[in-house]
């Protein structure tokens, strides 16, 4: 009996040792290299110490991105109604087929249930403000075709409407109706899609970056960023005999560098009106250019005028595109703010600056613009100044046709590496 204690402290300690032993196996069979793992998430700015220090926030349906759509439906009435949902997305691949999630106090859900139809229509960044309006505004209280000036048509085969100025439309007839509770699911079928054909490839797929669509937060909108990779191609990263295909450019991976490669002189435009919003932020971004001693010689004048933009074609033979579109800036230079003497020409590459902002901002915004010169060819600046009614001392340098443009004119490649020399001729 008096060997019981020592023979209990005996054993744990074999205990302990096989414990430790075990523990330190266990460490060492999970002990895996991984350089390449470490490499992707320093590029990811992730902190690997960090990484798992999460916190709990509850109940949260934090996906992203949410899709921004906007949902289409008859009354049984006919009245057609539109209204913007993000619980949405494809639920199938064949057939095809996207649910809809809806709370059964809206308009648009008596509509799905008495049609068996509806459609969804993804808006571009364009009609970012009439989409939210769509959610934010019941059809009961009106008709928001009518309000917003959008075109309702109907549906080639379900007995829903479509947005005729959204750059993509979806046919969808009910299959499944699930209540989930605060919400009911339709699960529709995809009976047809169509899409301004200005947004297709050559290849025929979806020109997602020219469409820029809208993603849905839960509290704000945000837009499209440009390509990171392929499908079943980026993952080859992990691959030790594989690489990807395709890795982002750096003018990818820049969007101020992808909007100067994609600026075109664009001289074909649908006829849609430019906002004076718009006009203003083009004239705002041509005031941030840079100018000789901060000197700023410049005066602009924006055009929506039907009558005024024929008249500026009709004395300038290079701009012919003003009887397109509905918009011009004029960009001219002060004389009485420019420098003296032999400087005060320096107004011209000033003005130009400013041009080209205005012509990238353009871009930036979905329009499309083109720069029609003036200056220094006297007989046209007399023509202009006697049209726009321009003192003596402003001198019309160019004018820019500004509009939406229809997809035609395309950006060329310049870049002509020969022409590059460094450090002397």
């Amino acid at each position: 009996m008096k060997n019981i204690p020592v023979l209990l402290n005996l054993i744990l300690a074999v205990v302990i040792v096989v414990l430790v032993y075990q523990i330190q196996t266990r460490k060492e069979s999970v002990h895996v290299e991984t350089p390449l793992y470490s490499a992707v998430v320093k590029q990811g700015n992730i902190d690997d110490n960090q990484a798992g220090d999460k916190i709990s926030v509850g109940v949260r349906g934090w996906i992203m991105p949410k899709p921004a759509l906007v949902i289409g439906t008859y009354g049984e009435d006919g009245q057609p109604n539109i209204m913007t949902a993000a619980w949405a997305g494809i639920v199938n691949s064949h057939p095809l087929k996207i649910g809809v999630s809806l709370r059964p106090a809206t308009l648009s859900f008596g509509n799905i249930m008495a049609t068996k139809s509806f459609t969804i229509n993804v808006p571009s960044v364009k009609y970012m403000a009439h989409m939210d309006y769509a959610g934010n505004i019941s059809g009961r209280d009106g008709d928001k075709f009518a309000a917003l000036g959008l075109t309702p048509i109907r549906g080639e085969y379900v007995n829903a409407p479509y947005i005729k100025e959204f750059p993509i439309s979806i046919e969808l007839e009910v299959t499944e109706t699930i209540n989930l509770g605060s919400h009911v699911q339709f699960i529709g079928t995809v009976i047809d899609t169509k899409i301004d054909p200005q947004f297709l490839k050559s290849d025929g797929s979806v020109d997602v970056e020219k469409l820029q669509p809208i993603s849905y937060e839960g509290n704000s909108y945000y837009g499209f960023g440009p390509m990171l990779g392929k499908q079943s191609d980026i993952y080859k990263v992990f691959m030790d005999d594989m690489e990807p295909s395709f890795l982002p450019e750096l003018s990818k991976a820049n969007q101020t560098l992808e909007t100067i490669y994609n600026r075109k002189s664009v001289r074909n435009f649908t006829g849609e009106s430019v906002s004076r919003q718009h006009l203003t932020e083009l004239v705002r971004s041509g005031m941030a250019a840079p100018t000789a001693v901060d000197k700023r010689p410049w005066a602009f004048i924006a055009i929506d005028d039907r009558a005024t933009l024929d008249n500026l074609a009709d004395v300038l033979p290079y701009a012919q595109m003003l009887r397109q579109t509905t918009a011009a800036i004029v960009v001219c230079g002060d004389l009485h703010k420019a420098l003296p003497d032999d400087a005060q020409a320096y107004w011209v590459q000033d003005c130009s600056a400013a041009t080209q902002n205005i012509l990238l901002a353009a871009e930036s915004m979905g329009l499309g613009a083109v720069w029609t010169g003036v200056h220094p060819i006297t007989d046209r600046e007399e023509l202009v100044k006697q049209k726009l009614g321009l003192p003596q001392h402003i001198i019309p340098l160019n004018v820019i046709a500004i509009g939406h443009p229809t997809g035609i004119d395309k950006p060329k490649d310049k870049w002509n590496p020969e022409l590059l020399r460094w450090n002397s001729w």
